[in-house]
């Protein structure tokens, strides 16, 4: 009996143990996360403000692998 109460418990220790890694991982994840969206963002304005500024100067300009409109859709987004 006092085998298999101490079983439990050591194994409600590791499931506390494994809850309080996986809380630490969220929060590293969102953290990461935040920091790439706003990496993003920035990204977005330095390429919405370089094509004007290259074409002015007549430099070639390389089309993009994705959609421009894809930089004015995330601005207009609530989440931007």
């Amino acid at each position: 009996m006092k085998q298999a109460i101490s079983i439990k418990n050591m194994a409600l220790r590791d499931v506390r143990s494994e809850g309080d890694r996986l809380e630490e991982q969220e929060m590293e994840l969102k953290s990461s996360q935040t920091s790439l969206t706003q990496g993003i963002r920035r990204l977005r304005q330095d390429i919405k403000a370089l094509v004007p500024r290259l074409k002015s100067r007549e430099l070639e300009v390389p089309e993009p692998d994705f959609p421009l409109t894809e930089l004015e859709e995330d601005e207009l987004s609530p989440d931007a």
